[in-house]
């Protein structure tokens, strides 16, 4: 580049010559121009190379991955493909075992539904966790019953003769059970047989019972008779009878408390206690006489028996204590406002409550514009279904984890992964 400038008599004392020709100015000829010639621009410092960011400790790296929520198993997959270090912790036996005891109570990660308005009957999987669909969630002419400890339990009424099936969503795992002689009116419900577990890492494939009860009308009055069926032995158990005036077994969602599963009966101011620990007894228990038919059977806060009655726009909660004598008696100690919780145009009509999650306390709410699950815990509100037509819900809980994940890929690599988890 050249710089000009116009010849100006530079005042300079004695030696009459431009100042500054010394310093990049350059005379170009006796007339009037001179050039100033540009000096290079000094070179800036190159700064070093930056250091990566310090690699985390593994327990810090551990910590965080135990942090990952359970409803979300896709969060844990995802972490496994980051390198082969986090896919070797995250699918051993250590880590988690730790995860499970770190989030307790196995996460919902949908339920089953029984849809009468398609033909035939259909049992249909909906999910509530992200990511996670089974294999096949509609189930062509079976009937979902219970679902608990890793397993779901239909009776399939296409086969001949007809059978129940116990069925792992997470592993696809299924066993066919033969079915006993039916009675008038009955039920089953399922849970696992391993003594003393604590039911964080059931699933299908390991030992479980089922409990089948029934009603027959003999003479002017009602028997109730179960049986269970062991998974290990492959076989049905001899049958425990009891006597009663006028109640007959539901085919509604049963709950399990202590070491007893709890069966509503019709009229529903009656529940059958059935035993399966100890000589398997059962025995009928009276209920108050509220909300006519509109409950569902829950455990309290304590994890004692309870149910929850619907009645106008609330939900009422109640749990049964035993006095020092024995005898059985029922306290009411929660009221929920669903007009805060719902929309108005759901209450238009009383909503139905039809199912409920135990160990997440999770109550299924049908209402004329949809289903509702309501956490009795935070009071989180979540519309799962918009269909109006569901009879019963069916709550599937259970970790979802790597270990259940990579196995039933194809092959175990980080392309099968990334298509599973979009």
């Amino acid at each position: 580049m050249h710089i000009y400038f116009k010849n100006m008599k530079a005042e300079r004392g004695k030696e009459g010559d431009l100042p500054g020709t010394d310093c990049g100015i350059e005379q170009l000829s006796s007339s009037s121009h001179y050039q100033v010639s540009t000096l290079p621009s000094p070179r800036k410092k190159q700064s070093p190379p930056s250091m990566p960011p310090p690699a985390l400790l593994d327990d810090v790296v551990e910590q965080i991955l135990l942090r990952f929520p359970p409803d979300e198993p896709a969060c844990l997959v995802r972490a496994c493909l980051v390198c082969k270090p986090w896919r070797v912790l995250l699918t051993g036996t250590a880590f988690l075992r730790s995860y499970r005891l770190f989030h307790g109570p196995p996460p919902m990660l949908g339920f089953l539904h029984r849809l009468y308005d398609e033909e035939p009957c259909v049992a249909r999987f909906v999910p509530t966790a992200k990511a996670f669909l089974p294999p096949r969630p509609d189930r062509r002419c079976w009937y979902a019953l219970d679902a608990r400890h890793g397993r779901a339990l239909f009776y399939d009424s296409e086969q001949k003769p007809a059978e129940f099936v116990v069925w792992d969503p997470t592993t696809d795992f299924q066993r066919r059970i033969p079915l006993p002689e039916a009675p008038k009116s009955w039920n089953a419900a399922v849970f696992c047989a391993v003594e003393g577990c604590d039911h964080l890492d059931c699933h299908g494939d390991g030992p479980f019972l089922v409990a089948f009860v029934g009603t027959d009308r003999k003479e002017g009055t009602w028997i109730t008779s179960a049986c269970f069926y062991s998974s290990e032995a492959s076989a049905w158990s001899g049958t425990t009878s009891v006597h009663h005036p006028d109640a007959s077994i539901e085919m509604r969602p049963s709950v399990l408390s202590g070491n007893a599963v709890y069966f509503l009966c019709d009229p529903s101011t009656r529940i059958l206690r059935c035993d399966f620990v100890r000589e398997r007894e059962l025995s009928v228990i009276d209920r108050p006489d509220v909300y006519e038919n509109n409950i569902v059977l829950i455990t309290a806060e304590d994890g004692a028996l309870g149910f929850a009655g619907v009645q106008e726009s609330s939900i009422y909660l109640w749990s049964m204590e035993l006095d020092v004598e024995g005898s059985v008696a029922w306290l009411q100690y929660r009221v929920i406002d669903l007009g805060t919780l719902l929309p108005s145009r759901a209450l238009m009509i009383t909503p139905d409550a039809i199912g409920f999650a135990e160990g997440v306390n999770v109550i299924f709410v049908r209402t004329t514009v949809g289903l509702f699950t309501i956490e009795l815990k935070s009071g989180l509100v979540k519309k799962v279904s918009g269909r109006g037509s569901v009879c019963t819900a069916i709550p599937y809980t259970s970790f979802y984890t790597p270990d259940r994940v990579i196995p039933q890929l194809p092959m175990p690599d980080e392309d099968a992964m990334i298509h599973l988890l979009t």
